[in-house]
């Protein structure tokens, strides 16, 4: 393996001129866990396995309720990690200046290069590099290992990852070279100014020429400018050239024209160091009264919120499927991606860049703790200015970039501090935050407060004003209800919410993922796709807001893509893994939500309907409010051929969708929209029967011929005629033939908690399955084969099972293929022997199919699927009340305290019992996306009072205490009480912690705030 290596690396360094930059992913060795003197060079490692990066290693492992990451990060296991990697140094590295660099490492990272330790870097969203000239002068080889420590949970308040989850580089320059992020590029109307920080590792001083030329999108020098100077010995120099474009190309969001500046430094004819740096001219303007203004033109930013992790991928995002997300955002209409809450990894902004998409370039969540053990709490004053200095010197560069923040939902003088730092380092960018500090910003972002009614009515015009994380709205693909939910209920005066009225005045769906019993919090459930599910406002309301207010500059929606983490808080925890606020699914599946904003945002015809139309347990004629999303003139929705009329999508909120009340009976919808009295696009839906195929098709870009390729493939479930199933949750099993391999499987679904990584099959989710298939070499054919046992597992409508086979082509040559499947219906496993399927057959309820797909003459795949009334979803789920309590205290975190169910009247699976040993406590999360304000806890909880007649405890709230009294109560673990007290709460993450300070009869059952 190391003369592998070598040899690569050799090859590699025969091109290699100063200023070259290797790519240093191949060939890591990796091991969980804490390892004894894994950093010095003769470590045995060769137990450990073999792995590129980049590489999260929790979302490799399983889910667990248990794991230390929790609700709030996803409920993934996470831990400590090493990586060790050695290599021969090349003879032309000796004498140079080499470094090695990392893009993102989460979290607690430390590196060595042959035992020597070169650094830490806590912050695990942050770019940095070492020094290892050292190393590459006086070795022949060396030995790195970095200690990766994501082992203090919960250290976000949303899912991370662990290990080195981006790339890793090799820069091998010479001893005089252009500093680490040393470029500066400003542009002005036609001007462009550029400042280069030129560093002199010599020993003397540095006599040089400095050549910057301005290359076009072809390659076609456009500018140049040519400076002497002189730089001292072991010193650095900060030069700064001005160059004018003649009519330059202007970058925009319809045309995100690209120039190029080569920075040249010679000594005399030799090049000693050479750096590319694209860049675009773009003049932007920030007016109070208008928002932003781009090459003088009006833009309002029509932005998303999106962490870094992408499902079943976890925070290792290939590029191909980064890119997918970004165009699949800019389709819907988006324009700007608000980087939550940390800065991204670097080949994200170069996307943005080439696509038109702008950018608010995030750093930090909180500037004190908000999880147990983020960066907050553990590191931000020693190294916040390390890392924001590091952080915009990377990214200033980037037309894509037009604004920064500094915070989300935290406090503090710090504010002003780091805003200071922003404009020393890029005058050119104004900067917000989070409503963080908000009278320090340049402009003014505001977080849910700002969807609250009344709010633009009072807000002060003194600022730009954004609404950074705005709206809140919540909805499963594939899931409806007609009656209208607010997460706090309705009315509610802390959130002043909208009101808007249920679609019909009894509920019409039933279908759900369990039953009320099935339910361990009242907050889990699925949220309804209508756009009727939210916090404070609809979807439509705030698009509405942002069109028509002429100072309201730009709003991004919680989220754009479903994240794993934050599952707690909001939506009852376990087996809720993941945030569900997303107009598009973990799986890179389109909620109905997304072509609401494609009606509203963009240009090109479309159409789309909402709910679909298979609904086999419904009376027939109960009447179903059917929405169509367009952006034409108008749209005529037929049934079963015949008109029911045409109507005109309105401008204002509750008529931006058209709806017509259509009784139910199994058929066709087709809605037909026009432009200037002409059809130009039409969408047709129809009545689905019992699941009885698979079709397999791919998203996004195919295969190419290259090592580590990524393709994402669609699994939908269909019935006989090849009309989607919407209920399908049939299992896929997968096997990849050819020099390829499955990376993960997922399906979008907020309570699946299987394995993803490598994994061979996958429930569906709504009828849809996700599969995502690497190749493992740059040249082979590739095929995938899915394998499906059909049918519906309640047998509502049919008893009926089908056995599907389907091969995609991923790459090369269509492979033949021979497929035979064999099955039996007695729970013994199928043999080659057993009854070989043909056609769809009749199951008792109870019965569990196994089948085995044989594949030219290989068996390839054993398959089962159970069918009972204990099985899948259910047709009959009853919703419990909106808000029926509150946080349960069993599942908050506790200490000196037990779990109890005994007595009754509690609320969720139990009490915690604090037993006869004062000092225990109890302790909850709560998130306020609004403003800090007074707030009313209501603490219910029972006490017995044959002890005492009142029990002292103590309420801390965000570390400050104050005593209360809770009066004895009758019959105790029977009756319980609510005891009221007024607190107040911070924007963003607050703790609330109930401690005992006497001894026995006491029992905490839940924690509600209003």
């Amino acid at each position: 393996m190391k003369k592998l290596l070598l040899f690569i690396i050799l090859g590699l360094s025969l091109n290699v001129f100063a200023g070259e930059r290797l790519s240093f992913n191949k060939g890591w060795k990796f091991s969980l866990n804490d390892q004894s003197g894994a950093e010095v060079i003769d470590y045995n490692d060769a137990a450990w396995r073999i792995l590129d990066l980049p590489h999260d290693w929790s979302i490799e492992g399983e889910y667990s309720e248990d794991n230390p990451m929790g609700g709030q990060c996803g409920y993934l296991p996470s831990g400590i990690g090493w990586y060790r990697k050695t290599i021969e140094v090349p003879k032309e590295w000796k004498g140079k200046h080499i470094e090695i660099a990392f893009d993102g490492v989460f979290m607690n990272s430390t590196v060595w290069a042959n035992g020597r330790k070169l650094g830490d870097r806590p912050y695990g969203w942050i770019s940095f590099s070492y020094d290892i000239s050292q190393e590459t002068l006086s070795s022949d080889s060396i030995t790195f290992a970095v200690r990766v420590d994501n082992d203090k949970q919960p250290s976000a308040r949303w899912y991370t990852g662990s290990g080195i989850y981006a790339n890793t580089w090799i820069d091998v320059k010479e001893k005089v070279h252009v500093a680490n992020s040393g470029i500066f590029i400003k542009t002005k109307g036609s001007q462009v100014e550029i400042d280069t920080e030129i560093q002199n590792n010599l020993n003397k001083k540095a006599k040089l020429t400095l050549l910057t030329s301005i290359k076009d999108q072809f390659g076609k020098v456009v500018a140049s400018k040519n400076d002497q100077l002189k730089v001292d010995a072991s010193g650095s120099r900060i030069i700064n050239q001005s160059v004018e474009l003649v009519k330059p190309e202007l970058w925009s969001l319809e045309n995100p024209y690209l120039y190029t500046a080569v920075t040249e430094v010679k000594s005399g004819k030799k090049v000693l160091d050479r750096v590319e740096t694209r860049f675009g001219v773009r003049d932007i303007e920030w007016k109070a009264e208008t928002g932003m203004w781009i090459n003088g033109k009006n833009v309002k930013m029509q932005g998303v919120c999106n962490h870094q992790d992408a499902g079943a991928l976890g925070a290792a995002v290939p590029d191909k499927i980064l890119r997918f997300r970004i165009q699949q955002l800019k389709d819907m209409g988006c324009n700007a991606i608000r980087t939550a809450h940390n800065p991204q990894t670097p080949q994200f902004y170069d996307m943005c860049d080439e696509m038109g998409m702008l950018v608010m370039d995030e750093i930090f969540d909180g500037w004190m703790k908000k999880a147990a053990n983020d960066y907050g709490a553990h590191s931000f004053d020693e190294w916040w200015n390390r890392d924001l200095t590091d952080w915009i010197k990377r990214d200033r560069n980037h037309p894509s970039i037009v604004i920064y923040s500094v915070g989300n939902e935290t406090r503090g003088e710090i504010g002003k501090d780091l805003v200071e730092r922003c404009h020393q380092l890029d005058n050119t960018r104004p900067v917000t935050s989070g409503h963080s500090a908000s009278e320090y910003m340049d402009v003014l972002g505001v977080n849910g407060s700002s969807e609250k009614m009344g709010w633009f009515d009072s807000m002060e015009k003194d600022r730009v004003f954004i609404g950074t994380e705005n709206t809140h709205t919540w909805q499963v693909r594939g899931f409806y209800r007609t009656k209208t939910w607010y997460r706090d209920g309705y009315p509610n005066k802390r959130q002043k919410s909208y009101y808007y009225p249920d679609l019909t005045e009894e509920e019409v769906f039933s279908f759900d993922w369990t039953n009320a019993v099935g339910r361990k919090n009242f907050k889990q459930i699925f949220n309804s796709s209508y756009d009727n599910a939210m916090v404070r406002l609809t979807s439509r309301h705030n698009i509405e807001q942002l069109r028509d207010i002429p100072y309201y500059a730009g709003s991004f929606r919680w989220t754009g893509h479903d994240y794993i983490g934050e599952a707690t808080y909001v939506h009852g925890g376990w087996p809720f893994k993941s945030f569900m606020g997303g107009a598009i699914d973990m799986a890179n599946f389109e909620k109905d939500l997304y072509y609401l904003y494609q009606s509203q945002w963009t240009t090109k015809p479309m159409v789309h309907i909402l709910p679909h139309w298979t609904h086999p347990t419904l009376k027939e004629g109960t009447e179903i409010p059917v929405w169509v999303y367009s952006n034409c003139d108008e749209v005529e929705l037929f049934f079963d051929g015949k008109s029911l009329g045409k109507q005109k999508p309105g401008k204002s909120h509750d008529k931006m969708q058209c709806q017509w009340m259509v009784g139910w009976k199994a058929g066709e919808l087709k809605a037909v929209a026009y432009k200037n009295g002409k059809s130009v696009v039409e969408k047709v839906i129809r009545t689905a029967t019992a699941p009885a195929k698979i079709r397999l098709s791919v998203d996004g870009e195919s295969l190419a011929n290259k090592s580590k390729d990524i393709v994402q493939v669609r699994v939908t479930t269909e019935d006989e005629k090849g009309e989607f199933y919407p209920y399908g949750e049939n299992r896929t099993y997968f096997k990849v033939i050819g020099a390829g391999k499955i990376r993960a499987l997922d399906n979008g679904s907020p309570i699946d908690v299987e394995k993803h990584f490598e994994a061979t099959n996958r429930i569906a989710f709504y009828g849809l399955t996700r599969a995502y298939i690497e190749s493992t070499d740059a040249t082979g054919d590739i095929a995938l084969l899915a394998s499906c046992i059909l049918g519906e597992k309640k047998q509502v409508t049919s008893n009926k099972v089908s056995i599907d086979t389907k091969v995609l082509n991923l790459r090369g040559d269509l492979l033949k293929t021979k497929i035979e499947v064999f099955y039996t219906v007695d729970g013994s496993v199928p043999t080659q022997n057993s009854k070989r399927y043909v056609d769809a057959f009749e199951v008792e309820l109870g019965t569990t199919v196994k089948a085995l797909v044989v594949l030219n003459g290989k068996e390839i795949q054993l398959m089962e699927e159970r069918f009972a009334k204990d099985e899948g979803f259910v047709f009959d789920g009853v919703r419990v009340a909106a808000n029926p309590g509150g946080d349960q205290a069993e599942d908050a975190t506790f200490n000196i305290a037990n779990v109890s169910d005994l007595g009754s009247g509690f609320h969720g699976k139990g009490y915690l019992d604090f037993g006869r040993n004062n000092g225990g406590y109890v302790e909850w999360y709560q998130e306020n996306d609004g403003s800090p304000g007074e707030f009313v806890l209501k603490i219910r909880y029972s006490a017995q009072e044959k002890i005492r007649p009142e029990y002292k405890v103590l309420l801390t709230i965000n570390g400050v205490d104050q005593e209360i009294k809770l009066p004895a109560t009758k019959n105790y673990r029977k009756n319980w009480a609510v005891f009221e007290v007024k607190a107040q709460l911070n924007s963003g993450a607050n703790t609330i912690r109930i401690t005992a300070l006497e001894d026995d009869g006491l029992g905490i059952d839940e924690l509600s705030v209003e």
